[in-house]
């Protein structure tokens, strides 16, 4: 399944998704030196976003995110690319500060077909999602 949307920041990456349905920041719910998710309240509480494809609708919080997200990409453990629903100011920030690929109003609800453990393409460069699904 193709899907087409728009670029947020260029750039390809491909790997396997992990989904959030809730608004991501990056304050308070990335460790930046793990990649992990240390909030107990975060649906993905332990995971690791480090060299997946991270889906989630959009953004929230603080400002301090993109500072965040520079410290994770210096450790190596930030998400190869993120596909959002719709970015908000702040995660703009973040995904532009450590040089996320990432693609936003995409032609389909991209938590509706896409689920944790799919194989993601994504090439920002064109805001092309290409899903294959898991088996």
């Amino acid at each position: 399944m193709k899907l087409k949307g728009r670029t947020v920041n260029p750039g390809k990456a491909e790997g396997e998704a992990i989904v959030a349905r809730i608004p991501f920041s990056f304050l308070g719910e990335l460790e930046p030196s793990t990649g992990r998710i240390p909030s107990p309240s975060h649906e993905l509480f332990g995971q690791s976003l480090a060299d997946k494809i991270f889906v989630c609708p959009t953004g929230k919080g603080s400002s301090v995110g993109p500072a965040v997200a520079y410290l994770a990409k210096k450790a190596g453990v930030l998400p190869k690319a993120m596909i959002l629903r719709e970015v908000e100011p702040v995660i703009a920030a973040a995904i532009l500060t450590a040089d996320i690929p990432a693609v936003d109003k995409l032609d389909q609800d991209p938590l509706e077909v896409i689920e944790t453990g799919d194989y993601v393409k994504v090439d920002a460069d064109q805001g092309i999602v290409e899903v294959l699904k898991k088996v």
